[in-house]
């Protein structure tokens, strides 16, 4: 059972209809804004998050295709992605008052977290971007003009993706297939089932099918931002990268180019992969609230010596 009290709707956008999670806590002084990664439904953090909110009040937002956001016929870029984010949340924000409010993300959610605060410096105090989706250079340019079905050579995320399972006969089957293997290894089993119960649906005949189709998560993983180190260059928004000590080589190799580019990024190395937040709930969620709490000073604290690797600062 969920210790939010969310409050779902479809929100309009421009173009669209985004999925919306908020839980308004009567005591908050602020907000923190969670996106999820790609193919993950947002509600799949929820056992992490749990360990994070305190008195705030939360919001999350399902890209297209995940959760109960419609998929549309294509991927309309990431560009335009968070622009659909920006105008949902501008719209809640609005009607609920949520400010001021913390950014966090994680992969494409840490990418489209980055994007938005670029466009308005205004909107987030301040990122906390959890191993975000970010590509060197060398690997966008690679990317331009090529086929997915190339793509798949050069980027794992999407070899995987393209040879996904995407039916199972229930819940249950669902999560002993996926419990630790591929993507899902090593990840504590309240996350596990929360992506089994919110990244998959019941289909007429009863099964569980996901909700992402692989071609758009596989559309998602082998492209790349517009001018994407253009926005890292001009991020004005103090930001946080928590990054996995094994996560992917190019998402390493990003984060320390995004470093030397921009004073305003910080790094902090720490313990799992790409999904360490899945990983290790707890200990990811520690570090985090050390940040909301007490900001640079807090990650230095005794009680996150442990989770962390290496730290910049």
């Amino acid at each position: 059972m969920s210790v939010f009290s969310f409050h779902q709707s479809l929100v309009d956008t421009p173009d669209s209809q985004v999925s919306c999670h908020l839980h308004i806590s009567p005591h908050a002084d602020k907000a923190l804004h969670f996106l999820h990664g790609n193919g993950f439904a947002v509600r799949t953090y929820e056992p992490f998050l749990e360990n994070v909110v305190r008195d705030e009040s939360l919001m999350l937002q399902d890209a297209a295709g995940h959760g109960m956001s419609p998929a549309g016929d294509k991927f309309i870029g990431w560009n335009a992605s968070a622009d659909r984010f920006l105008a949902s949340l501008t719209t809640q924000r609005t009607a609920y008052g949520l400010s001021p409010m913390i950014g966090v993300g994680h992969s494409f959610g840490g990418c489209m977290t980055m994007l938005m605060s670029e466009k308005d410096p205004e909107l987030f105090e301040y990122n906390i971007l959890l191993d975000p989706a970010l590509y060197p250079p060398r690997m966008i340019w690679l990317l331009k003009g090529m086929a997915v079905s190339k793509v798949g050579r050069h980027l794992p995320m999407v070899r995987q993706t393209l040879r996904r399972r995407t039916s199972w006969t229930s819940v249950e089957e669902a999560f002993d297939a996926l419990k630790g293997r591929g993507t899902f290894t090593g990840w504590e089993d309240d996350g596990l089932w929360k992506y089994v119960q919110h990244s998959t649906r019941e289909t007429e005949s009863g099964e569980r099918e996901l909700c992402c189709p692989p071609w758009l998560e596989a559309a998602v993983f082998g492209s790349a931002p517009k001018k994407l180190w253009r926005t890292i260059r001009r991020l004005k928004t103090p930001t946080y990268i928590l990054w996995g000590t094994d996560t992917y080589d190019t998402f390493r190799e990003s984060y320390l180019l995004a470093q030397k580019l921009n004073p305003n990024i910080h790094l902090v190395e720490v313990k799992g992969g790409h999904c360490f937040m899945q990983q290790y709930p707890e200990q990811a969620a520690r570090l985090v609230r050390s940040i909301i709490d007490h900001g640079k000073v807090g990650i230095t604290d005794s009680s996150n010596a442990e989770f962390i690797v290496n730290y910049d600062g």
